[in-house]
């Protein structure tokens, strides 16, 4: 938004402008973004050598916080969600002194935990407008679609793809998304934003970049063969019905949608599916295997209630029973890890999380009704109205971002049911848009006055 400020003369148009930050702060946390998704690292030796990640996170971290001590933010609204962070974080911490097996647990501390919540800790700070958030959820998107292609690619050429469980599944091309199941997760995380923004974000180019995405990450999912992504998939369907204003007309799309796709899936991923419900492995036993290790987590949660250390289930289990594998289960190692406080204390950012969406949602569409008078009226200057639209497009975009972050979640949590992500960047990910959000009513609310102002001002002179 351009602008001069409030104040003015009656009949001049007043505007605001957001309080960014320098724009390449937000580009060198940008690349940090792209890197850490892309796994730079992992990809080329002089960002191993270098330690770029680290190098470029040190930095931010020190720029970060010379910006917050120079102008504080109003973290009024987010209260409750930085209160449950804190609680975890501290749930976490009671236990390092306790684990099972220590050195695991101090590792995975600072490394899954620590470093992950620098994440939400830069975007707190430096996404202050929705120009910002635009340009982070480029930088998250483009990564996404990176890692997406590359294994579509990998699938046509066939590099990528090998049987497991007696199905060819895909594959990531870089260590952290190698296992189908870690490469159909990444992809489950873009769908709820490719969907959601799409109809909001009006460039042309845009939109195909957005659908592109959508067509390699549903791609990953289905040829990953992973029974845990297919679920996630079911879920998000769940989700985005649940929420949908025309339920009887995204049901009969659907309908139609599937009666189309379904008989041109591949039989023996329809088959992989179908072995969720019941139906015989094509080979292996890992559902038994998954039965196996829940009995034995619900067993060792019965035996410590108040947890046996963060990420030691694998230790505890290989003493108790002679099995080493972790839980498959995100809530099993939540409870086991940190114990039943922690399980309820995980579960409460959970509710805080989508409770800060719904909020922050309801009060962009309660702006948007105020501003709906003004986008009626005809007698507004052109430059005015101009700045009421740009405004109201604004605000519908950081809704469409309230519901894909809540879609993404609730992947997040139907997902756990079969995997254990409680040490990933998914949560901080999620907690960085839920104070980002809160924090962007106020200053949206702020320009929303303004131009109400304005807009009564030069209403005002003309009767």
């Amino acid at each position: 938004m351009a602008g001069e400020g409030a104040g003015a003369r009656p009949g001049k148009v007043v505007l605001s402008r957001y309080r960014e930050h320098a724009f390449g702060i937000l580009a060198m946390f940008l690349v940090w973004v792209v890197a850490r998704y892309m796994q730079w690292s992992a990809r080329m030796d002089i960002f191993a050598t270098t330690r770029f990640e680290f190098t470029i996170g040190l930095l931010l971290t020190v720029l970060c916080v010379g910006l917050l001590v120079s102008r504080p933010l109003p973290l009024g609204p987010a209260r409750a969600l930085l209160i449950a962070i804190v609680l975890l974080f501290a749930a976490m911490l009671v236990q390092l002194p306790f684990a099972a097996d220590p050195i695991t647990a101090q590792n995975t501390f600072v490394d899954r935990v620590v470093k992950y919540a620098f994440q939400a800790f830069f975007m707190l700070v430096l996404i202050q407008s929705p120009r910002y958030m635009r340009y982070f959820l480029y930088a998250f998107l483009f990564a996404c679609f990176y890692i997406t292609q590359e294994s579509v690619r990998g699938l046509i050429s066939g590099g990528l793809v090998w049987q497991n469980q007696g199905v060819m599944r895909l594959h990531g091309a870089v260590p952290i998304y190698t296992h189908p199941n870690s490469l159909a997760g990444l992809a489950m995380g873009a769908v709820p934003f490719a969907v959601f923004l799409l109809p909001v974000w009006k460039q042309w180019y845009v939109r195909v970049g957005l659908l592109v995405l959508l067509g390699t990450s549903l791609t990953c999912v289905l040829y990953s063969g992973s029974r845990t992504a297919y679920v996630g998939f079911v879920g998000f369907a769940l989700f985005w019905w649940l929420t949908s204003r025309k339920k009887l007309k995204w049901l009969m799309v659907a309908l139609a949608v599937s009666a189309v796709a379904l008989p041109l899936l591949p039989d023996e991923y329809k088959g992989r599916f179908r072995s969720i419900g019941g139906e015989k492995e094509a080979e292996g036993t890992s559902k038994e295997s998954r039965i196996e290790i829940l009995r034995d987590a619900w067993q060792i949660l019965l035996e410590n209630p108040g947890g046996i250390g963060v990420a030691s289930f694998p230790a505890v289990r290989m003493q108790r029973f002679g099995r080493a594998q972790d839980t498959h289960n995100l809530y099993l190692e939540v409870a086991t890890n940190l114990g039943v406080q922690g399980f309820v204390i995980f579960m409460i950012l959970m509710v805080t999380l989508f409770r800060a969406f719904h909020r922050a949602r309801k009060d962009y569409g309660e702006q948007r009704a105020r501003l709906a008078r003004w986008l009626r009226a005809r007698d507004l200057p052109v430059r005015l109205r101009a700045a009421v639209r740009a405004h109201d497009e604004d605000l519908v975009f950081l809704t469409a971002i309230c519901r894909a972050a809540a879609g993404f979640v609730w992947v997040r949590l139907v997902l756990g049911f079969f995997g254990m992500d409680l040490y990933e960047v998914y949560w901080w990910f999620a907690a960085g848009l839920g104070i980002t959000l809160l924090n962007l009513t106020v200053r949206t609310r702020a320009i929303t006055e303004r131009l109400e102002e304005s807009c009564r001002e030069v209403s005002a002179t003309q009767v």
